[in-house]
This record gives C-alpha cells, structure tokens and sequence, in this order.
C-alpha cells in the first residue's frame, strides 16, 4: 500500500472520540488523511481542525459529502444522528466507518445496511474490541476447536461514568443515545460474544437505575442462547472506581480467559489459556508462549499466560477498513454485526419491560420502548 493515494477522510463530529482516538488513529496510519470535519457546532470543528491539522471544518453535512477530496468518512456523533449522516454518506458514494452502536433501533440499523449495500459501499461498525491481539488469538483458538465445545460465556465490562474524558452527557440523554450503559458498553461485550461463539437467540435483561443522577440504566445484567446452545451471562456498569473488564469462555477441552482494557490484581495476564493437552499438541502460539520451571521439562497441561504486544485496536480496525476499500475484502464488523448487536440491546429492553427471555432475531416491527428506571 505504501505507493497507493491515501484515502481521504471526512469526520462527522467533533467530540471527544474523535480528538483523542480517530484522528491520531488515521494521522498515524499512513494510509489516509483528515481532509475535513463536519460537526453542527462549527466552531467546535473549527477549533479541532485547527488543532489537528485536519483539513478545514465544513459548514454542512452535505457540503462535506460534496467533496472530491473525502473517499470515507468516519461517523462519530451522538447516536440519534448515525442514520442521518450514514445514510447520506452511502448515498453519496463514501464509504462508512460508524462508530458503535450502529443505530438507535434495528430499524434505524436496518435502513442503513440498506443503504451501504444498495451504494455498494463499505460499511464498517466500530467494535473495535474485536481488535485486540488477545481476542484475535483466542477466536483462532476457539475456531480450531483447540478448547473442544464451548458451552458457557461470561464478561464483564464496568466503568464510571467520570473516567472517560467526554465532551458532553449526551450519552445519558436517552433520546439522543437511545440507551446509557448498555448501548455504551454492553455492547462492545455483545458483540464480542457473537463473535467469538456466534449468533445470539435469546436474552433476558435486568437494567436499574443506582448511582447516575440521571434515571438511566447504570447496572445491567443479561442472560443469552447462543445458536450453538452455548449460555452466557455479561455484566456492565457505570458506577465502579475501578475498570472492570474479563471474559471467559469454558469448553469441554480447556478454558481462555481474556482481558483487554486494563489488567487488575484478578488478572494474570492479557490472555491465560487452560487445556490438559501436552506440549507436542499445542499450536505455536502457546507452545511458545509456555515457560516450564526448567528448561528439560515440557508442557504436561495446566495454565499458559500469554502478553501479545499491546497495539491500538483503533488502529486495527482503521487498517482494516482501510484495506476494505481497497481490496474488497469483508470489514471486520459489517453492518450487519451493528444490527445484530442492536437486537440484542432491544430485545433486552423488550425483556425488561415484559418480565421474560426474547426470542432473536426480532421481527422487523419490533417495538421500541427504552425502559422506565
């Protein structure tokens, strides 16, 4: 790629995702440039086009769109303007990194895959947890049946809501964000299940409302099938001090365990991988991530901790939309993904409201009623 013409790369918004992730992200890719930045305050665009050497800020939405120098654009904005701006992106040729979650409702979800696929454009969802060497790892793994049938999933995925450092508190202006912590953070996890183990078929939801001083979900706890009859159980939160983050898989030949964002005292490493196969039965990855306690001795079973090199899963997922556009292949989350993911969260709320497990994928009517906390 290094003689190809770098893609051009308008940004729609201008919080604070963009400043402190997507625009470093392509600055640093070698791959494209910000050529310019749509946000409806102008000024706040102004000033981060100023900042980042980003172009220059666009009045309009469709003036941004109208450009000849913009080949994709990354949507970044509070979630209620994704169909907008993604729809006319796709109907304007562009291609579409969105950042998650795709939509407000699988309506919304819906009407943009359509969109993307009738434009014959490239529709990337931003789950960029997908990314991470960890979780690359442990989907080879689970692929190769190296761990036997996995038959239970757990996750966890908390955060205050102080710690991350945004520009606003759109998140919790439910008819801008469609959903607090679950469509901010469950997510990620929801999608990352589907990955790993495939398509979700049922869920129950608990989502209350402790801490926030907005009455909005802060506590989630979910209950989901899987199509391969695995269970799963994932927890978010936007009260806790401490990050919390793990997921664990356990199949009838071995365990993984997997932590991405940060390590804590409960975490003995990014990846641990447990299986009672011997050394000569081990793919190269674990064979060679295993210290025995003498240089004679081979692997018998038991526990192997694994540090891939901690590489920016933003950059990954950039690289890969990147490499989408120019040769055609899958994106790493399609729009797809982004609507699955969207089921899930409204099937949670269906089952929150109605007291029951809901059957996925959902009719194309399903309603859309966000919970009363």
């Amino acid at each position: 790629m290094a003689n190809e013409k770098q893609l051009g790369i308008g940004l729609i918004g201008a919080g604070a995702i963009m400043h402190l992730s997507h625009i470093p992200t392509v600055m640093n890719s070698g791959l494209a440039k910000v050529v310019g930045i749509y946000d409806p305050n102008h000024e706040r665009a102004a000033k981060l086009a100023a900042e980042s050497g980003g172009g220059r800020a666009f009045e309009t939405l469709a003036s941004l769109l109208d450009s000849s120098e913009v080949d994709a654009v990354i949507v970044a904005t509070p979630n209620n303007r994704h169909e907008e701006a993604a729809v006319a992106a796709a109907q304007a040729g562009k291609h579409i990194l969105c950042e998650k979650p795709l939509a407000l409702d699988i309506q919304s979800a819906a009407r943009i895959v359509k969109a993307a696929d009738d434009a014959g454009v490239v529709l990337q969802v931003g789950f960029n947890q997908r990314c991470w060497s960890q979780v690359q790892i442990a989907k080879h793994l689970i692929d190769s049946g190296f761990i036997g049938d996995v038959h239970a999933f757990r996750s966890v995925y908390s955060e205050k809501a102080s710690a991350y450092p945004a520009a606003s508190r759109y998140r919790y202006d439910l008819a801008q964000s469609g959903g607090a912590t679950i469509i901010d953070l469950t997510i990620h996890r929801i999608d990352l299940a589907r990955h790993l183990l495939g398509e979700i078929t049922g869920v129950f939801a608990e989502l209350s409302h402790h801490v926030l001083p907005e009455k909005v979900d802060d506590n989630v706890w979910l209950l989901t099938r899987f199509a391969s009859g695995a269970r799963g159980g994932l927890s978010s939160d936007r009260y806790s001090p401490a990050i919390g983050d793990g997921t664990d898989l356990y199949g009838t030949e071995g365990t993984i365990h997997i932590a991405s964002e940060t390590l804590n005292p409960f975490h003995a490493a990014p990846l641990a991988i447990y299986t009672e196969r011997h050394a000569r039965d081990l793919p190269d990855v674990l064979r060679e991530a295993h210290y025995p306690d003498a240089w004679w001795n081979t692997f018998e079973g038991g526990w192997i901790k694994i540090f891939p090199p901690r590489k920016s899963p933003y950059a990954a997922q950039f690289a890969a939309f990147c490499r989408s556009i120019r040769e055609g292949t899958p994106p790493i989350a399609s729009g797809l993904d982004g609507l699955r993911a969207q089921e899930v969260v409204q099937g949670a709320y269906i089952s929150k409201n109605e007291g029951r497990w809901v059957d996925l994928p959902l009719p194309v009517d399903a309603p859309f009623h966000l919970p009363a906390y």
